[in-house]
């Protein structure tokens, strides 16, 4: 199956379980866009040539918060991950994405068995609720799923986009000014970090999360910093089920500042945030979800600016 059909056939999938909402996203439909600068510490230049990783570098960057699913009318108060898709803009006019969840694994390791979670997702006809015992069967077809159904069920409502932590889930090699390649995994830390207990987020409208990023970064930006965890061996850059172990070695990127919520959420929206889009100094992994979700999102694009 080539790029094309394959993000054909999962975005089929996706819809088959949420449905189609023309303009929008098949999954992550409903967003805010903001827009900010990324300052590099330098200490990444050990390990990559990627240009915005080097010291004294600045970078525009475009960014966009969402909620989960492909549903545009989701309330924000929904039990839900969350994600972080971020565009930098660099000198030389070329750009490179980072996409990131507030999950810290993600559900299966290869497309085949993502089309099967969707299978069993598919909401009864009947009850249009989704069928369990097609839920449990795939579960016991795939136990590596189990640790991010689990989180994202009881994933609390934020108190805002910028205080909760976002993970890359996917393995990349960096590679350094001699060629050496060292295998990374990155996530971004915000300064400051709450939750929503339950009893307090039903007590919000469904749109709280645009209107509070609104209100704080009119006081202020949000700071988030990268941080790059380097990969041992027997560390798997292949699989974004498993988390690598807290004690791995850690860099710190830099700091992105997120200042203005755009003025121009269409551009923003129209943009494709692809993890693969990569810069020299970075390279794919052998992760099939990596290479898979470039092609459903291309697909999605596709659709949704039809």
């Amino acid at each position: 199956m080539d790029d094309t059909d394959l993000g054909e056939t999962l975005i089929a999938a996706v819809h088959a379980v949420a449905g189609a909402h023309d303009g929008h996203r098949a999954l992550h439909a409903k967003g805010i866009g903001a827009t900010g600068t990324f300052e590099a510490s330098g200490d990444a230049s050990t390990i990559t040539t990627a240009a915005h990783l080097q010291p004294g570098a600045t970078t525009p960057v475009e960014i966009r918060f969402s909620n989960g699913t492909g549903t545009p009318g989701q309330p924000d108060t929904t039990r839900d991950g969350r994600g972080f898709a971020a565009k930098f803009r660099l000198a030389d006019g070329s750009s490179t994405d980072m996409v990131a969840l507030t999950l810290p694994v993600f559900f299966v390791r290869t497309p085949a068995a993502f089309l099967e979670l969707m299978a069993a997702r598919v909401p009864d006809p009947e009850t249009g609720g989704p069928d369990l015992e097609k839920v449990l069967a795939f579960l016991g077809e795939h136990p590596e799923a189990q640790q991010a159904i689990e989180l994202s069920m009881v994933a609390p409502a934020p108190s805002s986009y910028t205080t909760v932590h976002y993970f890359g889930i996917h393995g990349f090699w960096f590679v350094d000014a001699n060629g050496a390649r060292r295998k990374v995994r990155y996530h971004w830390e915000p300064d400051s970090v709450e939750v929503h207990p339950d009893e307090e987020a039903t007590g919000l409208d469904a749109d709280y999360l645009a209107r509070e990023l609104r209100s704080r970064l009119t006081a202020g930006p949000a700071w988030f910093t990268l941080v790059l965890t380097l990969g041992v061996d027997g560390d798997d850059e292949t699989d974004p089920t498993t988390a690598w172990p807290d004690e791995r070695e850690t860099i710190v990127g830099g700091r992105l500042a997120i200042n203005h919520v755009a003025e121009d959420q269409q551009a923003i929206d129209d943009l494709i945030f692809d993890p693969t889009r990569l810069v020299p100094g970075i390279e794919i992994s052998d992760d099939q979800i990596l290479a898979a979700r470039s092609a459903a999102y291309g697909a999605s694009y596709e659709r949704r600016m039809a």
